[in-house]
């Protein structure tokens, strides 16, 4: 059966493999207008994710929805190089509101169709021989005898504690000027040998979240866990607007909802609502926050501070017209890295070297492993985790101090070609099923939580690729060891393994 279905998965990649690489050569030969190519190569990206999720569900069909590759072809594919590229298809003086140029260019098309390279990778990785070996039934028991604890019963002072510690550690990290975008390059590299042990305690207040929401949706959850619940997700959403980051503010909710379906098997709808909500209200909020804090030089090193700029945008920020729809067209652009990803690979095509002090693609995916164990002060060379503010200001020319994200492809499109994109969404696929495989999320609580924790990492592949696997090899053995420490134990991990995954078939 498992050859079949794979054997099934190679000739659909090859057929829209093929079809994608013959829109490209004919776009670049002229014999199609670019814009009709970029249209094409958008329409193939988006039906080979519709039948790939398809196969999913029918395949494995336990909590498809939170399925990592489901997830990842939605969040990285479908919004980032997908329905948003709608915009330039839109009037140009839309676009001209929303900087973004009328045209599609070539390096457009080429951008999107390395994302259909990504996506076909993706799909092989994830159905292939490797990957279901990882999920034998057999690995499963030994992964969750041998790492999860044999319990569910969460100490009583699991919670208090990592609230207190998140909330302590993130007001260090505002006093030295070094949380979310109200730090400074200055700081930042004041204290680089530490802010990375910073940034995992600060964690630890979406971690709370995690559990409390898990703990909230179990049969027969008293006022305590609801208690719990709604007071850290105010904790969380409050950092979340100080941090000036929008998707600091909507986590909270996306959390609550993944949990209550994690353990309900409902889709959380009313949660659903409110992450939207809270989009439209943190882009309202923060966009004139981040305008702010660019006209302005001076330190946010106290909450005070950070309040006050919060209010000096808001009350200084000029009203649009129709804001919904502006609001709606601006979140979409936002959202979309097919154009502002372009501009790397087209600098990349343009210089055979990189200028000195721009990142070390390839070594740093390499040194991964290396970057997530040995600290700073042993290592004073390692990326300082810059990336965004080097394209702003050496690919795109700017020179206000602004974080811009590139997106995974063209970051692997300065690493290795064409090569560097499928061998890395291909070991991306891999992973994403081993993680689903082997935390069964739906059937054991504290496999839950790693799955939770993880999942963003795996399954929402953004600019830094080398940080995704820096977060594998730092943060999963830091989290088991923790779980330790949270869940009481017992002797024997009861796992019904054989039961894991229904057969696959075509």
């Amino acid at each position: 059966m498992r050859s079949r279905l794979f054997a099934t998965v190679i000739s659909n990649a090859a057929l829209f493999g093929c079809g994608g690489l013959a829109v490209y050569l004919l776009v670049e030969s002229e014999a199609l207008t670019v814009r009709f190519a970029y249209a094409v190569l958008t329409m193939l990206l988006m039906v080979y994710l519709w039948l790939e999720v398809i196969r999913i569900r029918r395949n494995h069909p336990e909590r498809w929805l939170l399925n990592p590759a489901v997830i990842c072809a939605l969040m990285t594919f479908v919004m980032g190089y997908g329905l948003t590229n709608v915009l330039f298809f839109m009037p140009p003086e839309s676009l001209e509101f929303l900087g973004l140029v009328p045209d599609v260019s070539l390096v457009m098309v080429k951008h999107q169709y390395l994302a259909l390279l990504g996506a076909l990778t993706l799909f092989l990785g994830y159905w292939s021989p490797l990957a279901a070996g990882l999920s034998r039934p057999v690995l499963v028991t030994q992964f969750q005898r041998r790492f999860l604890p044999g319990t569910d019963t969460l100490r009583f002072w699991a919670l208090p504690a990592l609230v207190a510690v998140a909330v302590i550690v993130r007001l260090y990290a505002i006093r030295l000027g070094v949380y979310g975008y109200g730090s400074s390059v200055q700081r930042l590299e004041e204290a680089a040998a530490f802010t990375q042990y910073i940034s995992i305690a600060g964690s630890l207040g979406k971690l709370a979240l995690v559990l409390a929401a898990l703990q909230y949706f179990k049969p027969g959850a008293k006022w305590r866990e609801t208690g719990w619940l709604w007071g850290i997700t105010c904790i969380e959403v409050v950092f979340g607007l100080m941090s000036g980051f929008k998707s600091a503010v909507a986590m909270p909710f996306f959390i609550i909802g993944v949990c209550q379906y994690l353990r309900t098997g409902k889709l959380p709808r009313n949660w659903i609502i409110f992450m939207m909500i809270a989009i439209f209200a943190a882009y309202a909020v923060i966009e004139p926050f981040r305008a702010e804090r660019n006209r302005e030089s001076g330190e946010l090193s106290s909450v005070t501070a950070i309040s006050n700029a919060l209010m000096r945008g808001i009350t200084n920020s000029k009203p649009v017209d129709d804001d919904s729809g502006s609001t709606t067209l601006s979140i979409a652009s936002r959202m979309n890295l097919s154009y502002i990803g372009s501009f790397g690979i087209e600098y990349a095509d343009a210089l055979p070297e990189l200028p000195e002090g721009s990142p070390a693609f390839l070594e740093n995916i390499l040194l991964a492993p290396a970057h997530a164990v040995v600290p700073r002060f042993l290592w004073e060379s390692k990326p300082l985790g810059t990336l965004g503010l080097w394209y702003n200001q050496v690919v795109m020319g700017n020179t206000h101090f602004s974080s811009t994200a590139m997106g995974p492809f063209t970051y692997l499109y300065f690493a290795g070609g064409y090569w560097a994109v499928g061998i890395a969404f291909f070991l991306f696929g891999i992973l994403q099923r081993a993680l689903l495989s082997l935390c069964e999320p739906w059937r054991h609580l504290t496999g839950s939580i790693v799955f939770l924790s993880m999942l963003p990492t795996l399954a929402v592949i953004d600019s830094s690729v080398n940080g995704i696997l820096v977060d594998i090899f730092r943060i999963l053995p830091l989290l088991l060891l923790l779980l330790h420490i949270l869940y009481r134990r017992r002797p024997v991990f009861q796992s019904n393994a054989m039961s894991y995954m229904p057969n696959e078939t075509t």
